[in-house]
């Protein structure tokens, strides 16, 4: 399957700040966005083939079907964040659309291999070792050579359905 077929899927543009207060405020100010989730979180995550702790705040609003993400880099594994990405620019700088996968643990497990076929690497992958009894799995390509962004792949367990991103 090419990355194209997955668009259709397409839930979420991610947008990475050094300043989440700021960038919250700047979503609310020039584009009319409220209504942001806050989390923080530390995970174990496989980066470029290392297990590593990734340390991030995030900020996500739902627009429609869709959600607007910003995350700020805090610590470990942040250099996806980092590399290529002005931060002392502007303070919401694009990095990467998710695309969600729907149904089974099957179908992400295809979507693995999809990914391993293409040639891209992944840049992050959660959990760092394939568990087909996770609830959330997570990954993101590098697709930067082929589109110029980072492409994020979401899978969620249907049992925590309304949790989903929509389709």
């Amino acid at each position: 399957m090419h990355i194209g077929d997955r668009y259709g899927q397409l839930f979420q543009m991610s947008y990475i700040t050094r300043d989440m207060d700021a960038a919250i405020a700047h979503a609310r100010d020039q584009l009319g966005i409220t209504g942001f989730r806050r989390s923080e979180s530390t995970i174990e995550v496989m980066s470029f083939g290392q297990k590593r702790t990734l340390s991030v705040k995030a900020a996500m609003a739902d627009i429609g079907a869709n959600q607007f993400e910003i995350i700020q880099p805090v610590a470990g594994a942040t250099e996806i964040y980092t590399d290529e990405v002005d931060l002392g620019g502007h303070i919401l700088n694009f990095h990467h659309v998710a695309i969600a996968v729907e149904g089974g643990y099957d179908n992400w497990a295809r979507l693995l291999d999809d990914v391993r076929a293409s040639g891209d690497e992944f840049a992050f992958l959660f959990p760092a070792e394939p568990d087909p009894q996770a609830k959330v799995c997570f990954c993101y390509v590098d697709t930067r050579q082929r589109i110029g962004h980072y492409t994020e792949y979401l899978w969620m367990d249907p049992a925590l359905a309304g949790a989903a991103p929509a389709s």
